[in-house]
């Protein structure tokens, strides 16, 4: 897949809150995710243990919004808006930009802004 095939399925697998799918389908072994706070992490599993401990933070996961993706070379980004209550917390939104690398048709790096 090329990177706009590549970014076209996340957007998608993303609004069905498909993401350890679309991480297991787009993503390299060996991806990198950065968040906005600079924390890193290594590789598929690292990463799903991450997206796990977020979603066991939530006392219900609302819903998420997903934009269509903005493609330019081997780059991509996709805003978010998720709304979200977190055990013990009142309901919140919040927006946050995703910057995806494609490197041999697989995601190699994403890094988020928010």
């Amino acid at each position: 897949m090329n990177t706009k095939e590549i970014a076209s399925k996340l957007v998608q697998l993303c609004k069905e809150k498909k993401f350890s799918v679309a991480r297991k389908q787009l993503f390299s072994n060996n991806a990198v995710g950065i968040e906005a706070d600079g924390s890193i992490c290594k590789g598929l599993k690292t990463m799903d243990k991450k997206e796990k401990g977020w979603h066991s933070s939530m006392e219900k996961f609302h819903s998420v919004k997903v934009s269509k993706p903005l493609v330019n070379g081997n780059f991509f980004s996709v805003a978010f808006t998720w709304d979200v209550t977190y055990k013990g917390k009142e309901r919140t939104q919040w927006s946050e930009i995703g910057i995806f690398e494609i490197k041999n048709g697989k995601i190699i790096m994403e890094r988020f802004f928010y």
